[in-house]
């Protein structure tokens, strides 16, 4: 019997990996289309957490250029953001920035401030792997 109600919480698990990979799908098609704009390219990844019951998504956007603005691009280079949400509630868990030209702008995860793109990967981890 034990057997049973572990295959069904292993199937109910599946179901909302799933249901999470689909709805992370979606609503990057409708925000991002196929991540491809003039100067800008997007990506995403995302992971149904059993542990905190919360689908979340990260949002990765590299910006190469602004056509009407080249002063700018000549100072910051090109920049990388990286955005962590619960994508049901619609709520932003942590946001990172960045210029290729090393200036960082954001990096905190609920609040906790970071120094590095290397410590926001490891202050987001947990959400993206329980």
């Amino acid at each position: 019997m034990s057997a049973n109600s572990y295959a069904a919480s292993t199937k109910e698990e599946y179901e909302l990996q799933e249901r999470c990979g689909k709805r992370a799908e979606e609503i990057f098609r409708i925000e991002y289309g196929n991540g491809n704009k003039a100067g800008k390219m997007s990506n995403y990844t995302n992971h149904y957490n059993r542990k905190l019951n919360r689908c979340f998504v990260i949002v990765i956007e590299i910006q190469t250029s602004i056509p009407d603005d080249k002063e700018i691009m000549e100072k910051v280079g090109f920049w990388t953001d990286k955005t962590l949400c619960d994508i049901n509630e619609n709520k932003v868990y942590g946001h990172f920035l960045k210029f290729s030209n090393g200036g960082l702008m954001d990096c905190k995860v609920l609040g906790k401030h970071c120094s590095s793109e290397n410590e926001w990967d490891a202050l987001v981890k947990p959400y993206m792997e329980e």
